[in-house]
């Protein structure tokens, strides 16, 4: 299980993200591109990952890992905060924001970010 206290500090963990609205979620974004999102009920998100890492997620845990429609194929996996492991969250995170981020961005990030939450500051947009 995970909080959402914990998916939003691990989101703003990362370089470059802010926090944003997205119609009624909240959007975590690096470069303007969303990487995971907040259900408005905090119960539930998404994460861009590849397809593949979808398919498998679905196949593999469909209690905790659910598709969003057509939107799926484009890596939008939903995951349920309460049956997620926090480390697979965690592991799924950085992967969602590799997915999106620019790759010169990604090349100067120390791998050990998708890994511990203290390793950046946390910073959220204004408004």
């Amino acid at each position: 299980m995970i909080t959402v206290k914990e998916v939003r500090a691990l989101a703003l963990s990362f370089p470059e993200v802010r926090e944003e609205p997205h119609f009624d979620r909240a959007s975590f974004r690096v470069r303007g591109r969303i990487f995971a999102t907040i259900a408005p009920d905090e119960k539930s998100g998404m994460l861009k990952l590849d397809l593949d890492a979808h398919e498998a997620l679905l196949a593999a845990e469909p209690g905790t890992f659910f598709s969003f429609g057509g939107f799926s194929r484009n890596g939008a996996t939903g995951v349920r905060f309460a049956r997620v492991k926090k480390q697979l969250f965690r592991e799924l995170l950085g992967e969602a924001w590799r997915t999106v981020a620019p790759k010169g961005l990604v090349a100067s990030t120390p791998k050990e970010v998708d890994r511990d939450p203290k390793a950046r500051p946390s910073r959220r947009s204004k408004g």
